[in-house]
C-alpha cells in the first residue's frame, strides 16, 4: 500500500458526514425492506423516496470525492461501482405502486447492492478517520 492519503478538518468532517449519510441510508432500506412484511411500518413508501433522494446526493458527493482522490485509484474504482447501485434503484421506475415488484426489487437487488458498495466504501475511507 502506498503511503497514507493526508486529509486536512474539512475533508475529515466530509468523509465523516458521507459515512454518516451511508448508515442512514443503509437503515433506511433495512426499514422499507422490513416493512414489506410488518403492517406496523407504516412509512416504507415515504422512506424509499427519502432513500432516492439521498442516493442523488450520494451520486455529488461522489463526483467531489473522485477529485479529491482522483491520484488514487482505488478510490476512484469503488466510488465508480456506485453506479451499479443507481441501475438497481431505476429498476423501480414504474414500479412504486406494485408492492409485489417493488419489494422483489428492493429486497432481492438495490439494498444488497447498496450493502456490499458500502462494505467497500467503508473499507476505502473509514481509515482515513483513523489517522
Amino acid at each position: 500500500m502506498t503511503n497514507a492519503v493526508k486529509i486536512d478538518e474539512k475533508q475529515y468532517e466530509l468523509i465523516q458526514q458521507y459515512i454518516d449519510m451511508l448508515e442512514t441510508i443503509e437503515e433506511a432500506l433495512d426499514y422499507v425492506t422490513a416493512s414489506f412484511a410488518d403492517i406496523e411500518k407504516t412509512e416504507g413508501g415515504r422512506v424509499l423516496g427519502d432513500v432516492f433522494e439521498a442516493l442523488g446526493q450520494v451520486s455529488e458527493s461522489n463526483r467531489v470525492f473522485k477529485d479529491l482522490f482522483k491520484d488514487r485509484p482505488e478510490f476512484i474504482t469503488v466510488l465508480e461501482k456506485f453506479e451499479t447501485v443507481i441501475d438497481q434503484a431505476m429498476e423501480l421506475n414504474g414500479h412504486f405502486q406494485e408492492s409485489n415488484m417493488k419489494e422483489e426489487i428492493v429486497r432481492g437487488k438495490l439494498s444488497p447492492a447498496f450493502s456490499a458498495w458500502k462494505l467497500e466504501i467503508d473499507q476505502v475511507m473509514k481509515p482515513l478517520l483513523n489517522n
